[in-house]
């Protein structure tokens, strides 16, 4: 299959900016990120959580969206394995009384009910939030004598509410813990917190939150930046995105120490290209359009939206193409093939070439073009 129609969204080897020759290999902050703490190296007994991970999910029919690629489920979903009149004595349950519950099955060794229990726990505290229960979370983490397997539940509890107080929480956990064992857990919960889209959408009252960490003088820890960029990332809140680009950019308001700054930028440099929530588009946009070509947001942005890979994304790269100079030819070459969805190719197919100033710019969307149309009668062919 041409290139172009592979729907591969593979970013390649290696950054773009050194692949493409546009940053120096000598620009230090674009060389891979160094890590100050390794999980693996100073967690190996994390592996030994499994065990009871394992158990967990025997009895999860829709798990909880914690974790990269899991699809997002209402509560709803996640106890439509249990009979109707349990679960309607369930939901008219408490918060308070789900918690009780929802310690005692660790007491009993039930761990098949945890996401059942805990998914009804989530539901109540997204709309009443409990001061209460939340102190019983921390100080259940902070009890030396409380096993590792359950704080990692807990810390799995907090991620599956997905809320402002409990991503407060799990921030202010991960400062009071650094040199914890559950620490890197910690992390793992607040970095894909924004993959917990309940209610179907992207939850961009998580970023202001996430903002402030990342503007802390305070907070310099790699593991913990890295954490923190990739969930503004993931939450993709205009203000959030745009507090990323600003700091790839070199413009980010606040002062930090020079170590720091190497590191937020790294960071914010992988992140940004993860972004998907749509309300970042324009801001996207308009830093494919503004920042000069090349540079680490520039390049940044163009990934993002390719990556996005949906009609209003993709017009913002046409847009930029029509005027683009004959720079922005590996630009072009890079971005089009992560382009697969049909809308999104019918939009590239159908702008007439005569629109793009630059014929080096043109020769690529003649190339993309045939391919689509190739690939296309292939395709009812085969069928």
């Amino acid at each position: 299959m041409l290139t172009f129609l592979s729907g591969d969204k593979e970013e390649g080897s290696g950054s773009a900016l050194l692949n493409m020759g546009v940053i120096s290999k000598n620009n230090h902050w674009m060389n891979p990120v160094r890590e100050e703490k390794s999980f693996m190296a100073e967690n190996k007994h994390l592996n030994q959580l499994s065990s009871v991970k394992d158990d967990v999910d025997a009895g999860k029919t829709h798990q909880p969206v914690i974790y990269p690629g899991n699809t997002p489920s209402s509560s709803k979903e996640n106890v439509s394995d249990i009979d109707q009149d349990r679960k309607s004595a369930l939901q008219k349950q408490t918060s308070m009384q789900l918690w009780q519950h929802w310690k005692k099955l660790f007491d009993r060794s039930e761990f098949q009910q945890i996401p059942i229990i805990g998914a009804l726990l989530a539901e109540h505290l997204r709309k009443h939030p409990e001061p209460e229960i939340y102190q019983g979370i921390t100080d259940l983490l902070m009890q030396p004598s409380v096993s590792d397997e359950v704080k990692a539940l807990l810390l799995d509890l907090l991620a599956e509410i997905a809320t402002p107080d409990s991503l407060a929480q799990l921030i202010n956990l991960a400062e009071q813990s650094v040199d914890s064992k559950i620490y890197f857990l910690i992390l793992q919960s607040i970095s894909h917190i924004g993959d917990n889209r309940w209610d179907g959408k992207f939850h961009e009252e998580l970023s202001p939150i996430l903002e402030a960490a990342w503007s802390n003088p305070g907070l310099s820890e790699q593991a913990f930046l890295n954490a923190i960029g990739t969930a503004i990332a993931e939450v993709g809140a205009p203000s959030g995105v745009d507090q990323l680009l600003l700091t790839v950019s070199g413009n980010a308001a606040g002062i930090v120490s020079e170590e720091t700054n190497r590191i937020q930028q790294e960071v914010a440099f992988q992140a940004i290209p993860n972004v998907s929530n749509p309300h970042a588009i324009d801001v996207l946009s308009n830093s494919l359009n503004q920042q000069p070509l090349g540079t680490a947001a520039f390049e940044a942005s163009g990934n993002a939206l390719a990556g996005m890979d949906t009609p209003r994304a993709t017009q913002s790269i046409v847009v930029w193409a029509q005027q683009a100079p004959d720079d922005g030819v590996r630009n072009l070459e890079q971005w089009l093939p992560k382009i697969s969805d049909p809308k999104s190719l019918i939009l590239i197919t159908s702008i007439p070439t005569t629109q793009f100033n630059n014929p080096a710019i043109k020769a690529v969307i003649d190339k993309a073009t045939a391919s689509i149309i190739s690939n296309s009668a292939l395709s009812i062919t085969a069928h």
